[in-house]
C-alpha cells in the first residue's frame, strides 16, 4: 500500500510513476549527476529535487532516522497523499540532516499511524526522505549552519508544504523545540497560513520566494 503513496512515486492512478515520470530518471542515480541535471531552481542558486515529482534511489522510505537528522516541527494536515472517500487529518513530523556536503540537505517526514490504522491497513510507520535541497554557493561553510542562517529552513519549509499539495486547505504547522525549531522566525510562523494563498504554479512560488527573501544568505 505504501508504494501508492505520491511521495514514493506514485501519483493518482499512475502508480509506480511520479509526476515527471521515474520514465525519466536516468541510469546514473548518483547525488551528483541528479543535483547537476534534474533538480529544479526554486530561488537563485538553491535547487530543489523532490520525491513528490522525480524519486532518484537514494529518495524513499527507511526503517531509522538518520543519526544526524533533527526534528524542525509538526504539520498537522489533510493526509492526500492516496485518495480517500473523505478527509482525514494526519500528524507529519519533519526532519533536516546533511546529505554527503554541507550545502545539500535531506528532508524527511514522518506520517504518524494513529490516524491512519483504521484507514490503511497495515500502515507502518517510516522515514521518508522527500526532499533534496541544494545550494550552489558554498563558499563558506559558516552560512549553512541552519541554526545561523534559519531562512534557508524556512525556505525548504515553504517548498516542502507547495510539493505536498497541502496548501489548497487548512494546515497548522507547530515548531519542534530543538534548535531548528527555536530557530524559525515569528514572522515566517505568523505568515505561513497566508503564504500560499496566490500560488498557483511552481513559478508563482519562486516569485513568492524571492520577494519573501530578497538576500537569503544574510550573514557574508
Amino acid at each position: 500500500m505504501k508504494y501508492l503513496f505520491s511521495r514514493f512515486g506514485g501519483h493518482m492512478m499512475r502508480i509506480g510513476h511520479g509526476k515527471a515520470s521515474n520514465e525519466q530518471l536516468p541510469t546514473d542515480q548518483s547525488l551528483d549527476n541528479m543535483l547537476d541535471n534534474f533538480t529544479e531552481e526554486v530561488y537563485p542558486k538553491c535547487f530543489v529535487l523532490s520525491s513528490y515529482d522525480l524519486k532518484p534511489s537514494f529518495m524513499g522510505s527507511m526503517r531509522k532516522l538518520p543519526l544526524n537528522a533533527v526534528k524542525v516541527g509538526t504539520l498537522h494536515h489533510v493526509f492526500n497523499e492516496i485518495f480517500l472517500q473523505y478527509d482525514v487529518e494526519v500528524c507529519t513530523d519533519i526532519y533536516l540532516t546533511y546529505h554527503e556536503y554541507k550545502n545539500v540537505f535531506a528532508m524527511l517526514i514522518k506520517t504518524r499511524k494513529k490516524e491512519l490504522n483504521c484507514i490503511i491497513d497495515g500502515y507502518e510507520e517510516t522515514y521518508d526522505y522527500v526532499q533534496c535541497s541544494f545550494f550552489r554557493e558554498a563558499d563558506s561553510e559558516e552560512r549553512f549552519k541552519l541554526s545561523k542562517n534559519p531562512k534557508m529552513m524556512e525556505l525548504m519549509l515553504y517548498v516542502l508544504f507547495y510539493k505536498m499539495e497541502i496548501t489548497h486547505q487548512s494546515f497548522v504547522f507547530e515548531p519542534s523545540k530543538t534548535h531548528l525549531g527555536k530557530s524559525l522566525s515569528n514572522e515566517f510562523l505568523q505568515t505561513l497560513s497566508s503564504f500560499f494563498s496566490d500560488i498557483e504554479d511552481s513559478k508563482k512560488l519562486s516569485e513568492k520566494l524571492r520577494s519573501a527573501f530578497p538576500s537569503l544568505f544574510n550573514n557574508r
